[in-house]
């Protein structure tokens, strides 16, 4: 019962969410319905856990190059949903060559599993635990541990290579809504990278598993079911999440064209400080919390390249560090003000155009060390002695 339920949970996890995500929009969230596939793949790798797992090696050793096939398809799938969060608006051609490995595996499992044994083995259970050893110049098994050897070494590849590439772009997202957004929250992906390291946990699980080998888990139910209730809900959470995620990068797309204007000139640089000193100091415009730096520029009369540019020149910070500085300074003031005690502190950083009260505790934690309670209960105890 445990073998089965501990079998069954992964593929039923990656199915329901399979159906959900192909069933929705594909022009409104690529990222989305793409997310769809991915948990197909993970669906038809899961499924060949079952059928291994459970003993039906009759019907897995027809099966086995899918799920090989699968296996070297999870990352490269995962990291291309990131892109489509982060940088691509829609998938292209380019994509299919990260999967070129798992097509030759494919191929190359059924010449041997089919072809090169005349599809005879009277004894599967057999076959596949002779497979799995590590390569042997004397064994008959040679070209089927080889096979294996490989894959399990450019499996270690890929997960290595696509975590790098999953890690830069969402370092580099991170750094564009840092220079083009005074609140992130909304579009913080910091659930993907979590996911995606959790990812790589499991997988470094999986790999382990499959050094010790395979049978030494299918004779051991308790153990079984580590990975399966691990893998079921990462998978949940993952799906969960993703569900409710935005494409980030069309947004940013449609931002950037919604306030992008080919007349605007550049002013010199006295120009600028003197519009900037104007709309921050005199106008508070970092008082609308969904500020960005398209808005900014086409009031200062300029484009989103030349001011963010200026001020990382000139301030020495970000688009988001450059207006939350006004906002700490404006919640400063209101907090070390004794008329604004009766609102409450997520009122205050709302009025000073944070975005979230999490977001107002985090950012003024970052410029002033402590946090806004503290700093009025400092500024009262203050004027109290």
């Amino acid at each position: 019962m445990i073998r089965i339920v501990s079998t069954l949970s992964p593929v039923y996890v990656t199915g329901l969410w399979a159906l959900v995500f192909l069933f929705s929009s594909k022009r409104k969230n690529r990222a989305k319905y793409f997310l769809g596939y991915f948990m197909l793949v993970s669906f038809l790798l899961y499924l060949g856990h079952c059928l291994f797992f459970n003993g039906l090696f009759d019907i897995y050793i027809h099966y086995d190059p899918v799920y090989i096939a699968a296996s070297l398809m999870v990352y490269p799938m995962y990291y291309h949903y990131i892109r489509l969060l982060t940088y691509d608006d829609k998938y292209t051609r380019n994509y299919l060559i990260h999967y070129i490995p798992a097509a030759l595996f494919l191929m190359a499992g059924y010449v041997l599993h089919t072809w090169f044994h005349g599809g005879i083995h009277p004894d599967t259970e057999a076959f596949f635990k002779n497979s799995y050893h590590f390569p042997d110049l004397k064994s008959e098994f040679l070209a089927n541990q080889v096979y294996y050897f490989t894959h399990r070494l450019v499996f270690a590849v890929q997960v290595a290579f696509y975590l790098a590439g999953g890690y830069t772009l969402i370092r580099k997202h991170r750094e564009r809504i840092l220079h083009f957004y005074s609140n992130q929250e909304e579009r913080n992906i910091t659930w993907v990278a979590v996911v995606f390291y959790s990812l790589l946990v499991t997988s470094l699980v999986s790999f382990v598993f499959n050094i010790i080998g395979k049978f030494t888990f299918y004779a051991n139910e308790e153990a079984l079911l580590i990975p399966s209730v691990l893998f079921s809900v990462l998978l949940f959470i993952l799906g969960f999440l993703g569900n409710g995620q935005d494409q980030l990068v069309k947004k940013m797309k449609m931002d950037e064209t919604a306030y992008h204007k080919t007349d605007l000139k550049v002013g010199s640089p006295d120009e600028i400080r003197q519009k900037l000193e104007k709309l921050l100091s005199t106008e508070k415009i970092y008082l609308n919390d969904d500020l960005n730096i398209w808005q900014m520029a086409a009031m200062v009369g300029t484009n989103r390249t030349y001011l963010s540019d200026f001020i990382n020149k000139n301030f020495g910070q970000n688009f988001s560090m450059y207006v939350n500085h006004f906002r700490v300074q404006e919640a400063k003031q209101m907090l070390s003000n004794p008329v604004w005690d009766k609102y409450s502190l997520e009122s205050v950083g709302e009025k000073c155009g944070f975005g979230s009260y999490n977001n107002f505790i985090r950012v003024f934690r970052e410029f002033e060390k402590v946090t806004p309670g503290r700093y009025r209960d400092n500024c009262r105890q203050h004027a109290a002695g």
